[in-house]
């Protein structure tokens, strides 16, 4: 069974709260990441998945992946 690669804003926020459960503490996890416990505790509580910093996306197994698309603008000439 393959898992899929990716994951909405749902996922990212349960999969940090997962990771800095299983490092014990908000303290342990934050200085995985090599951020400070209020910037960590700051990220968790913004509701925007997007505040996350790229310290803690990877200590949490993560990464921010950015893709473009294209569309028709509908009556355009």
């Amino acid at each position: 069974m393959s898992r899929s690669n990716q994951i909405d804003e749902i996922d990212v926020l349960r999969i940090v709260k997962d990771a800095v459960y299983r490092a014990g503490s908000q303290v342990r996890f934050a200085e995985k990441a090599g951020v400070s416990k209020q910037t960590l505790n700051s990220q968790i509580h913004s509701r925007d998945d997007r505040n996350f910093t790229p310290e803690v996306l990877r200590a949490a197994g993560l990464r921010r992946v950015v893709t473009v698309h294209y569309e028709f603008i509908e009556g355009a000439e």
